[in-house]
């Protein structure tokens, strides 16, 4: 059997940066069975991100000189590797036939056989999620103008979410036996079960990668979901991806106040879910018919009904959204209180209590 490349092109929000946390855990015990997972100078994990950056033209604000020649470093180690290889990031969903084209190219000159695989959640999943992907690196829209955007097909997060389009820039010219689509669980725990069935399609044991992942996507409520969004009108581009307070907001804002805070969920509502779910149909009977070997269930890609208390994230809760706004507050707080104090301003302090 020759050595295979499994690219997984994404799909964003299906539990991707679990998975590459799980991969990037396992790492050293993946390499003592011959699969390896290229990563940068002391094993970082962003070189593959910034590969996948420079193949799609994509800019995050990631300073040029980690993106470019970035797929040319991953290359390399796939050309020395011995073994499979696997390959991760979500940013390569957003491909073009012609991007696509050319990572193919790449991988077949290596001389190994590429295994293409896609991991996908059921839509109105994907897109609750992806609003608030968005929320996180600056965005103003509500959740109607999102999803009005995401219909009318004006929606990079969705045109990275249809299965089929993403699929035929990748798997272009391959047999269906070598194009995987791995199903995310219903919501619920599920992430041990997507692992297995992401092993699955990698044909590896699970004995070789026992470590969990210490990593995974954060998600907020409905009224953390409103302070993001004003908070981003107040901040404008210093909170947008590569903006001055990004990290601070993903980081501490999102991360330490607003993430751990229990709220009702952004699920998607009664209006949007017939479009959904006809969208969703489609794609099942696209996959049926395209003949890839699926590890799940296509079941998996029906969106739910909405509950019957479905609180719209659009309309203001200002009790919830007051309390989430001082709770970050408090964490901002402690956070400026337990930095440790420059030298400079401890130097400054002591000699004003000199002077008083």
């Amino acid at each position: 059997m020759p050595r295979r490349v499994h690219l997984h092109v994404g799909a964003p929000k299906s539990g991707t940066t679990y998975l590459q946390s799980r991969l990037q855990a396992n790492r050293r015990e993946l390499r003592r069975h011959g699969v390896h997972h290229p990563a940068g100078i002391l094993g970082d994990p962003r070189l593959q991100y910034w590969a996948a950056l420079e193949v799609t033209g994509t800019d995050h604000g990631v300073d040029p000189r980690r993106v470019d020649g970035a797929w040319e470093r991953v290359l390399r180690q796939v050309r020395r590797s011995r073994g499979d290889v696997v390959l991760s990031h979500e940013v390569l969903a957003k491909a073009t036939p012609e991007q696509a084209a050319r990572v193919r190219a790449d991988l077949a000159a290596t001389g190994a056989e590429l295994r293409v695989v896609l991991t996908s959640r059921d839509l109105a999943r994907e897109l609750t999620s992806g609003w608030q992907e968005t929320l996180k690196f600056g965005s103003r829209l509500t959740l109607r103008a999102y999803l009005d955007r995401a219909r009318a097909g004006r929606s990079a997060f969705m045109a990275a979410f249809d299965p089929t389009r993403v699929l035929t820039a990748w798997a272009a010219g391959l047999p269906a036996a070598q194009v995987h689509v791995v199903t995310a669980p219903p919501s619920g725990g599920a992430g041990g079960l997507l692992w297995a069935r992401f092993l699955d399609a990698l044909e590896i044991d699970p004995a070789w990668a026992p470590r969990d992942a210490d990593r995974a996507n954060t998600s907020v409520g409905v009224p953390e979901a409103q302070v993001l969004r004003r908070l981003n009108r107040r901040l404008g581009e210093d909170a947008r991806r590569g903006g001055a307070l990004s990290p601070l907001v993903d980081g501490i804002v999102v991360g330490d106040a607003l993430a751990p805070r229990r709220s009702p969920a952004i699920v998607l509502g009664p209006e949007d879910h017939p479009w959904v779910a006809e969208r969703s149909e489609s794609w099942v009977a696209w996959l049926r018919e395209r003949g890839v070997t699926v590890h799940g269930d296509l079941d998996d890609l029906r969106p739910a009904e909405p509950p019957d208390d479905w609180t719209d994230p659009d309309v203001l809760l200002p009790r919830q959204v007051v309390a989430a706004a001082l709770d970050t507050v408090e964490v901002l707080l402690a956070e400026v209180r337990d930095r440790p104090v420059p030298w400079h301003e401890r130097l400054r302090r002591a000699l004003a209590r000199v002077r008083d």
